[in-house]
């Protein structure tokens, strides 16, 4: 005789295969929604790393700008002027307003040396300028009046210190420094101003007019943001 088999044995066998469906239904689920989320996590990824790629190359972007707008300025080399053009080189801003000879030449307010001024030998005469000098930068800019001389004829003349001022200064960014500049020299010549200063590597050259015109001078003052 074979075994027998009850009806509760028929149900147990019965219901096997269905949890054995269940279960592997389940483990499939849920290997799809992982790999889904790790799918979804590499997309972020990706977008992340473009968004970066893109924000630096708009930082370079405006880099290459500035510097392009900063190189405009003369770096070395000589460069000639004239009366009343303004001119920059290096860090600075040279504007000569006024270059002419006189008998008469106006003191300025603070001199470089309180000595009584000398006069003029026969044959000989003034010739005076007006300069000013900004800074554009942050480095401080050195302004001294002994780096400017004076073409006359053939003679190259240095200034004349108790006709000339103020002392010199060290000005910070976004200040000025008026410069009254006095050379005594043969008479009768078209005076040239040359400005040497050691901050840049050149010579700035300004030739002043035939009919000898002149801007209007202005009084000697040095910004208060400035420095000796």
């Amino acid at each position: 005789m074979g075994p027998v088999v009850t009806n509760q044995g028929k149900a147990a066998v019965g219901k096997m295969p269905k949890k054995f469906v269940d279960a592997r239904t389940t483990g499939s689920g849920r290997r799809l929604a992982l790999g889904f989320a790790v799918l979804l996590l590499l997309s972020m990824l990706l977008l992340g790393l473009v968004g970066c790629e893109s924000d630096t190359t708009v930082e370079g972007a405006d880099e290459t700008v500035t510097t392009s707008e900063e190189t405009q300025a003369a770096e070395s080399g000589e460069v000639q002027a004239e009366v009343g053009e303004a001119v920059t080189v290096g860090n600075a801003r040279v504007t000569v307003n006024a270059l002419q000879e006189t008998f008469q030449p106006v003191l300025p307010v603070w001199r470089l040396s309180e000595q009584t001024p000398s006069a003029p030998e026969a044959g000989e005469s003034f010739y005076q300028a007006y300069v000013r000098v900004e800074n554009l930068a942050v480095t401080p800019v050195r302004v001294d009046p002994a780096d400017f001389t004076c073409l006359v004829g053939n003679t190259v003349v240095a200034i004349e210190p108790t006709r000339s001022g103020p002392a010199p200064r060290s000005l910070l960014k976004n200040t000025s420094l008026d410069l009254v500049l006095t050379f005594k020299a043969e008479a009768g010549y078209v005076p040239e101003l040359r400005y040497n200063p050691p901050w840049y590597q050149g010579s700035i050259k300004v030739m002043s007019p035939v009919d000898g015109g002149a801007g209007t001078p202005g009084e000697s003052t040095t910004d208060d943001s400035s420095s000796d």
